[in-house]
């Protein structure tokens, strides 16, 4: 019987211990913000950093894309993502009729999920369905020129299968 009282009051004396350690049982304060005029803001663009924003509709039949519709377009002064580093994807976005204004995108249409752990490939693609709406960001200007274009092309790399053409 005395076993039980001294495992019970080791128990509480523990769990009290554990708790005291834990949690501050003082008035907590309110965080503390520095005065607006104090902020760091981002720099504006430059005249030339501008981009298009775009949304696309894609339509999917079979896990395939069927056909691609620019829903709106807006042009913005902004810097933009980093695109033109990027040297693979399933996609080719070609800005204007220049060759080299390319970046590269993945296929809109899938998401990629994590395998099991002891599958040997880490991750697989999964289908989004069979409408697809996308948000494509395009930069209009490259190395701190800008890009006179008003119209994109999106083609599929492994087939050159064209995916969109259009003004924006």
């Amino acid at each position: 019987m005395m076993m039980k009282y001294l495992l019970l009051f080791s128990i509480t004396l523990f769990s009290v211990v554990t708790i005291a350690q834990t949690n501050d049982l003082g008035v907590s304060k309110a965080p503390s913000f520095a005065p607006l005029n104090q902020h760091n803001t981002l720099e504006k663009p430059n005249s030339y950093q501008r981009v298009a924003l775009l949304n696309i509709k894609l339509m999917y039949e079979n896990g395939e894309v069927v056909g691609a519709e620019l829903v709106r377009s807006k042009v913005v002064a902004s810097v933009a993502p980093k695109v033109f580093a990027r040297q693979m994807g399933d996609w080719q976005v070609y800005i204007g009729e220049n060759e080299k204004n390319v970046f590269y995108v993945n296929d809109p249409g899938y998401l990629e999920a994590e395998n099991e752990p002891e599958d040997k490939v880490p991750y697989h693609y999964v289908s989004q369905g069979a409408e697809v709406q996308w948000d494509l960001v395009v930069p209009l200007y490259r190395n701190g020129q800008k890009i006179d274009a008003s119209t994109i092309s999106i083609q599929r790399v492994s087939d050159g299968k064209p995916i969109l053409q259009s003004k924006f």
